[in-house]
């Protein structure tokens, strides 16, 4: 594994992001709903939200997408949002976005289901594999390929819980 992305430089970025966050939303945490994706998006999110000053509205959702390393291009859900989403701002936070399939399949469920807008934020937006015309409106890093753990992605639920960004195959 070769370091990609050292967790300073994920510090200062989610920094970044946070207060931006923070401008869109102030005035309005009642009618923002910011929910991440289990169990990958979970790191970010916690680290985005001890960052933020605005109290958005909080949930989780997780989604079956893989068998085994492999997308199976349908989602199955195994939580739902648990908070009403009607006239409301839905942030999906995730770890990567990367075919853009199950985040494409949860932003319809989410707009189907009565929120008003919503958007899209990762901690990587990664190019090699998009299936997806989908692009995220917050992101911390760009990548163009490389099979990535670390901060919430895993290899075979290996890995989530380093605090770097890390690709594999590298040394």
């Amino acid at each position: 594994m070769k370091l990609l992305f050292e967790e300073k430089e994920i510090d200062r970025r989610t920094e970044e992001l946070a207060k931006k966050l923070d401008k869109e939303i102030e005035g309005k945490e009642n009618k923002t709903v910011m929910l991440y994706i289990e169990k990958g998006g979970k790191p970010f999110f916690e680290k985005l939200l001890s960052k933020m000053k605005s109290k958005p509205i909080l949930d989780s959702i997780r989604v079956k997408s893989y068998a085994g390393t492999q997308s199976t291009g349908n989602i199955e859900w195994l939580k739902k949002p648990s908070v009403d989403l009607k006239g409301k701002t839905c942030i999906i936070v995730d770890d990567i976005l990367d075919t853009g399939r199950t985040i494409k399949r949860v932003k319809e469920f989410m707009l189907k289901n009565g929120a008003e807008d919503c958007k899209i934020c990762v901690a990587v937006n990664k190019h090699e594999r998009r299936e997806e015309e989908i692009q995220p409106d917050y992101y911390l890093f760009d990548l163009d390929e490389g099979f990535i753990v670390g901060f919430g992605m895993d290899y075979n639920e290996q890995y989530r819980e380093l605090p770097s960004i890390y690709i594999m195959g590298e040394s």
